[in-house]
């Protein structure tokens, strides 16, 4: 690599702090830092929402991403700041690997988005929730009542679909994670289909849904209305160093123990 991105996250001062000492490190080795057209790899700075904007921007573009941990432990954001050095250096050397990461395409009405992590369809007034027929491959599945139902990607699986019971996947099974979130019944319970899996979604209520795509509102889908997700033939690239084996990144984000 001979160009970097950095995206950094906004206010925090050790954010800003952290990006100060990257930019001298990717410099010192012999890297260059850009602020706009197409690096060889964006550089994010601070949390997962961080990685996920600096990943947006790099998927449009087709390079790879990395992040820098800044404050509490990140999933996406695997490199701690006393890790900056040894990452300029592998980037200048060109002796990293890169990890391709599914992403899912969602499209209702005329508007289609791209997510790392997940897709969520939920309810627009907080009292009141909603109904959502859901079919796979236009197969009918179920009609879920429900606060929001999440699809997400095995590296999304850490996050939303994770608070809302869903299961941790190895970001290298290629699948796709349906999980509700607080459905109004006894038996729901995530699913897990395969890759060429479409989920489509058609609001059954005469109340709005709205569509977030990795935390970002997208657009609202009106009673009858239809928005389909699938997995796109875009990837994610993530530059990695090795050093974070899948079970060693969850146990130090979920603070487990190892006897």
């Amino acid at each position: 690599m001979k160009t970097i991105m950095l995206v950094t996250r906004d206010g925090p001062k050790r954010a800003t702090s952290v990006a100060a000492k990257a930019a001298s490190a990717f410099t010192d080795a012999g890297l260059t830092i850009v602020e706009g057209g197409t690096p060889d790899c964006f550089v994010a700075i601070g949390g997962d929402g961080t990685v996920l904007r600096a990943g947006a921007i790099a998927i449009d573009r087709d390079v790879p991403v990395c992040g820098i941990n800044v404050g509490r432990v990140g999933y996406l954001a695997e490199y701690e700041a006393a890790e900056i050095t040894d990452l300029a250096a592998a980037l200048a050397a060109d002796s990293y690997s890169l990890r391709q990461h599914s992403v899912l395409e969602v499209s209702s009405t005329d508007v289609t988005a791209y997510a790392i992590n997940d897709v969520v369809i939920e309810k627009v007034v907080s009292q009141r929730i909603i109904n959502v027929a859901v079919a796979i491959n236009d197969r009918p599945l179920a009609t879920y009542r429900t606060d929001g139902i999440v699809v997400a990607t095995p590296l999304g699986s850490t996050a939303y679909s994770l608070s809302a019971g869903g299961p941790v996947v190895d970001p290298s099974v290629d699948a796709i994670i349906l999980t509700p979130v607080a459905p109004h019944s006894l038996v729901t319970r995530p699913v897990v289909l395969t890759p060429d899996s479409e989920v489509s979604f058609t609001v059954t209520v005469d109340r709005p849904a709205r569509i977030n795509v990795d935390g970002q509102e997208l657009t609202e889908v009106q009673p009858g209305g239809t928005a389909r997700v699938r997995k796109s033939e875009r990837t994610v690239s993530f530059v990695s160093l090795d050093r974070h084996p899948f079970p060693e990144a969850v146990r130090e984000q979920f603070g487990l123990k190892h006897a």
